[in-house]
């Protein structure tokens, strides 16, 4: 018995070994979470496709390194708004503003002209030479004497004049009234080198009428002829001559300012306006001093209607004792 089992499963043997292999195996089944999938991942030992890089000599001089960088010209950004231009607001329409001469006032008011009409703001436009550290000075005063309003200014330039242009607002509280428009320049002794100014007539409201300036109000007042530029005069009487175009029938008063800022004399000097043209003036004006200094010689006029100063005119000299 045990002989015929062992010859079965030996005829079984034989049999499986002779017929074709042909195995499939039933594919695992796997439960996944509900919602989930698997998303199949396909290995390949194609390799990733690459630009082959040619075997190329390269001369030492024109190598750039390791990774070359390309090159592009600049392209300049695609402009959407337009380019903003400065120019210089000196009116509604334009103006031409001509360069000063050489006999033009150290400070010209260009507009507004002598007794314009002006509501706030008053815009001043005009040539003037810089005081210290380029600075200039504007004062509008009410009819009263009463300062309205004060700015300073900067006067930057390369040449002998700066162009200046300014709004200045103010306000009053009556219909309307004298003003005097008021611009000063100093030195870095604080001394007063030039003043000039224009009488307006300010109001609260309405519409500004604009006067132009006469050739007369651009125009040096003033002119020195003695003491000479360059002369260093002495002796203890310094005689000092000229013409000035007046704006009224006050005196002028004529001094001479040390760098201390000490007044070292003054006189004045009456005058008699004579309409458009300059007046002639000469003076001799004692003084007493120790040892050659610098000495500021001013000619000024005061204002007959509104108190302060309307003009003046300054030239610093050597004065020996």
């Amino acid at each position: 018995m045990l002989l015929r089992l062992i010859l079965i499963s030996c005829l079984a043997l034989f049999l499986f070994a002779c017929a074709p292999v042909s195995v499939s195996q039933p594919a695992s089944t796997i439960t996944l979470p509900a919602g989930a999938t698997i998303t199949p991942t396909v290995q390949t030992s194609t390799p990733t496709l690459s630009t082959p890089t040619p075997n190329v000599e390269v001369d030492p001089a024109q190598a750039v390194g390791p990774a070359e960088t390309p090159t592009f010209e600049p392209t300049l950004p695609e402009v959407t708004e337009a380019i903003p231009t400065i120019t210089p607001n000196v009116t509604d329409a334009a103006t031409p503003i001509p360069q000063p001469w050489a006999n033009s006032s150290a400070i010209q008011i260009y507009s507004p002209g002598p007794q314009s009409k002006i509501i706030s703001p008053l815009v001043i436009y005009g040539y003037a030479i810089p005081g210290y550290k380029h600075k200039g000075r504007v004062d509008l005063y009410g009819e009263d004497g009463r300062l309205l309003k004060t700015e300073d200014l900067q006067l930057n330039t390369v040449y002998k004049w700066a162009y200046f242009y300014w709004p200045l607002p103010f306000a009053i509280n009556s219909a309307g009234e004298l003003g005097r428009l008021t611009m000063s320049t100093q030195d870095e002794y604080g001394r007063l080198t030039a003043v000039n100014s224009i009488h307006l007539l300010l109001l609260p409201e309405g519409s500004s009428i604009i006067y132009p300036p006469g050739d007369l109000d651009l125009t040096e007042r003033c002119k020195l002829e003695q003491p000479a530029q360059g002369q260093k005069p002495g002796g203890g009487t310094l005689t000092i001559s000229g013409k000035m175009l007046p704006f009224n029938s006050l005196p002028l008063t004529i001094a001479l300012v040390g760098r201390d800022g000490i007044m070292l004399n003054s006189q004045l000097v009456p005058l008699t306006p004579d309409g458009a043209n300059s007046v002639p003036f000469r003076v001799d004006l004692p003084y007493s001093l120790q040892k050659g200094a610098w000495e500021l010689l001013t000619v000024s006029q005061f204002d007959d209607r509104i108190g302060g100063l309307m003009y003046l005119y300054s030239q610093e000299i050597f004065l020996n004792p």
